[in-house]
């Protein structure tokens, strides 16, 4: 094939490329469900195969289908206990707080209104207007930043999907995600099977080092996030911190985005604590159990569950995920660190063949030979 032939292949190549990602980014919207319910089947196949592989149910024509039934109870029960018992809970916590409120504002008031003013600073007289402020305030850093936080915010919010575009997802999503566990050994089959057999040893090796990164990376984050909103939420409350259920969610829920999480959890019980002041007793019980709670994350819960799986500097992660949230929105915060870590991978195994390039490996030895001489 002459030079003349290739160009038009590799323009082929690249138009095809090119408008295989358009058409992806221009469908997002449509294509989310179905990207959320390969996860879940991505999280669900190892499970619902260790259940298949059990001696009751090996070489049983109904034992995927089976397991798949057995997970999805299980996942049923959870929602049920998140719906019927902790969002009760979070409802009465935050029912008692707003009652409250005014009464913790004055007594607030009193006490840090001199200290306050030495600084210029002043206290809001009323429930009234001190949601006024915060409603202004939390307008001006929306409009001033775009932080995957507020990203995640404005999808929650609104976005781009109706009420009607939500519910329909909700509906696809389980079935969807049913459908793809059950035939996911199938699926990746025969995605395998398209791979030319000459590339297909290097193409399985690196898709075996990208299952391994994320697969452990899904599974294990969101347990660490279930395990810290649990911790959280019993640590403050056990010191009398107003809203700690609700402030321990809401870290959890954000600790996959490094600081995030942690910043929230102790800026908004130092806030709870100051308007429901007790003393500074008080306060160095707030602190001790946030970092308490950050060293058992550090040296424990992290390092056990996750160990060193995606392996890139919080730097690099908190830049995916401003990236990821301003091509893709929230969507793009969810695949931010997966995303990652997939290019961590394709980058050390460029420099592995580079390092073994004749280019490289000729210039060492020119180097050498020279030295010599």
């Amino acid at each position: 094939m002459t030079d003349r032939d290739s160009v038009p292949r590799w323009l082929l190549w690249l138009t095809a490329s090119v408008a295989a990602g358009w058409l992806l980014y221009t469908l997002r919207g449509v294509l989310a469900p179905v990207f959320f319910a390969f996860l879940i089947a991505y999280m669900l196949d190892p499970l619902v195969d260790r259940i298949e592989a059990m001696p009751f149910l090996r070489n049983s024509r109904i034992a995927r289908g089976t397991g798949i039934a057995v997970l999805l109870v299980g996942v049923f029960a959870v929602t049920a206990v998140l719906i019927f018992v902790v969002a009760p809970m979070v409802f009465e916590q935050v029912s008692s707080f707003v009652q409250r409120l005014p009464a913790l504002l004055e007594r607030s008031r009193a006490e840090w209104e001199p200290l306050l003013a030495q600084y210029g600073l002043t206290m809001p007289t009323s429930v009234a207007e001190g949601l006024e402020d915060l409603h202004l305030d939390f307008q001006q850093i929306v409009a001033k930043s775009y932080t995957p936080v507020s990203a995640a915010v404005k999808w929650v919010l609104g976005g781009t999907a109706s009420a009607l575009g939500a519910m329909l997802a909700a509906l696809i999503v389980p079935v969807f995600a049913f459908y793809l566990t059950y035939d996911f050994d199938n699926i990746v089959t025969r995605v395998a099977n398209l791979v030319p057999p000459r590339h297909r040893l290097q193409t399985y090796s690196f898709f075996r080092d990208i299952d391994a990164v994320l697969g452990q990376f899904f599974r294990g984050q969101f347990t660490v996030m279930a395990i810290l909103a649990v911790l959280y939420s019993l640590g403050y409350g056990l010191i009398g911190v107003p809203l700690a259920l609700p402030i321990g969610i809401m870290a959890g829920f954000l600790s996959f985005i490094p600081y995030a999480g942690s910043l929230t959890a102790l800026g908004a019980a130092l806030l709870m604590t100051a308007l429901d002041w007790q003393g500074w007793t008080q306060v160095l019980w707030v602190v001790g159990v946030h970092f308490t709670i950050q060293g058992l994350e550090g040296f424990v819960i992290t390092p056990k569950i996750m160990g060193d799986t995606v392996g890139i500097s919080a730097i690099a992660v908190m830049f995916a995920l401003l990236v990821g949230g301003e091509l893709l929105g929230f969507t793009g915060v969810l695949l931010a660190i997966p995303a990652a870590a997939v290019a961590k991978i394709l980058i050390q195994r460029f420099d592995d063949q580079y390092r073994r390039s004749p280019f490289f490996v000729g210039g060492d030895a020119a180097s050498s030979d020279a030295s010599e001489d």
